[in-house]
């Protein structure tokens, strides 16, 4: 039976970068996913990537500033592997503010922001619409957030696929993992079944255990649902809608965004909307209650896209964690990590989880940059979430 340096279960973007990551070391790396790699949260995602902080947590705001700045040599590392454009484009954002008190909430928001170490400023409402003309009239203030990027989530996922693959990484789709193998103390691989044959029982179906020196966890919202990992994944779905409305005359250039939420342009001059906050919920489909909410805060930030076509609609499914940050690190079984629990921070997340997490598995030794995100902070304690809970920013 062959054996792998480490399988990674889970073919988003934190898993196949991660994967990439490792195999560009010399490793040899299996990733498995229970359905075609990359068409969970990291398809259905908006591609806004922005490190400003949507969370009281010091750690994911360091974080966060830290994967944006690893961005760029993250792309380019792919692209060149892939020979693929990823197209990460960091062209900033800005933020609008609607309330009779805009100005006070938008310079509460910029030392917020300031006080993370990103780079802001607040503008005018005649250089906002300068800069961005699509800006509605009911906008009271502005903020320009110059560390912010957009990306095609879609088109970034299947380079890093492709760079994985180049890199030496074995990727397997429609196999389901069922658990993971613990043999004294240590675990040393995982137990799978065929995906495509989910609608049987699992207790009849052919079974095939993997063996690996590391096991990776970055199954998204069904982390928690692998046998062995529940304590340390404890996650729950949110489901997030979204919208794709098509290219008009006036459409926004730029990412904008608000308290009721944000749109970011494509490349192809479509502009992606979004989007609902569901927590519990994992069904993949789109409601009319999302829809109307969605379009009802696009309207008001760019009035212009009335007249735009929808072309598509959409929704996703989120991996949330008790206290919605993300879980990642070791476990208390030898060569057992996790990567998982991103919420709406997977695209903006995923290089430093990746170079970080690499690194640790490679080489032993922990990083100090994944210390806030242990799972043994689930591990002692039973569960306390609720679907209820959960913070009200942020980007897919």
């Amino acid at each position: 039976m062959k054996r792998y340096d480490t399988v990674v279960v889970g073919g988003g973007i934190i898993g196949v970068s991660l994967a990439y990551e490792l195999g560009r070391r010399g490793k040899s790396v299996l990733v498995l996913d229970r359905q075609e790699p990359g068409r969970e949260a990291s398809w259905a995602a908006a591609g806004t990537i922005s490190p400003a902080p949507d969370h009281e947590s010091l750690g994911i705001a360091a974080l966060g500033c830290e994967s944006y700045r690893l961005y760029p040599e993250f792309a380019t590392a792919i692209e060149k592997s892939s020979g693929e454009p990823a197209g990460f484009h960091p062209e900033g954002a800005m933020e609008l503010f609607f309330e009779p008190d805009g100005e006070t909430e938008r310079d509460r928001r910029l030392e917020e922001i300031r006080t993370h170490g990103n780079t802001a400023e607040a503008i005018s409402l005649e250089e906002a619409r300068s800069r961005e003309p699509a800006i509605g009239r009911a906008t009271r203030a502005a903020l320009w957030i110059q560390d912010e990027a957009y990306l095609d989530p879609r088109v970034i996922t299947h380079v890093a696929i492709a760079a994985a693959l180049k890199a030496g990484v074995e990727i397997r789709g429609n196999r389901d993992v069922i658990s993971v193998l613990v043999e004294q103390g240590r675990c040393s691989g995982v137990v799978v079944t065929d995906a495509a044959k989910g609608r049987v029982a699992a207790e009849v179906r052919t079974r095939e255990k993997i063996a690996a020196s590391n096991v990776v966890i970055a199954a998204g919202w069904r982390s928690g649902e692998i046998g062995g990992v529940e304590s340390y994944a404890p996650t729950i779905p949110v489901r997030g809608q979204m919208v794709a409305l098509g290219k008009i005359p006036g459409a926004p250039r730029t990412i904008l965004r608000s308290s009721f939420g944000y749109m970011a342009p494509r490349e192809d001059g479509r502009t992606v909307v979004g989007s609902t906050l569901e927590s519990g919920k994992a069904e993949k489909h789109t409601t009319s209650a999302g829809m109307q909410k969605i379009l009802t805060a696009a309207l008001t930030m760019a009035p212009a896209l009335a007249e735009a076509p929808i072309l598509e609609t959409w929704a996703g499914v989120r991996p949330d964690s008790p206290d919605h940050l993300p879980i990642i690190g070791s476990t208390n079984i030898e060569g057992l990590f996790i990567a998982t629990g991103h919420y709406r921070n997977g695209m903006l997340l995923a290089p430093a989880t990746a170079k970080y997490l690499a690194g640790w598995i490679a080489t032993g030794k922990p990083s100090e940059w994944l210390e806030p995100f242990s799972p043994l902070r689930f591990a002692a304690t039973p569960s306390a979430f609720t679907a209820s809970d959960g913070p009200k920013k942020g980007h897919f």
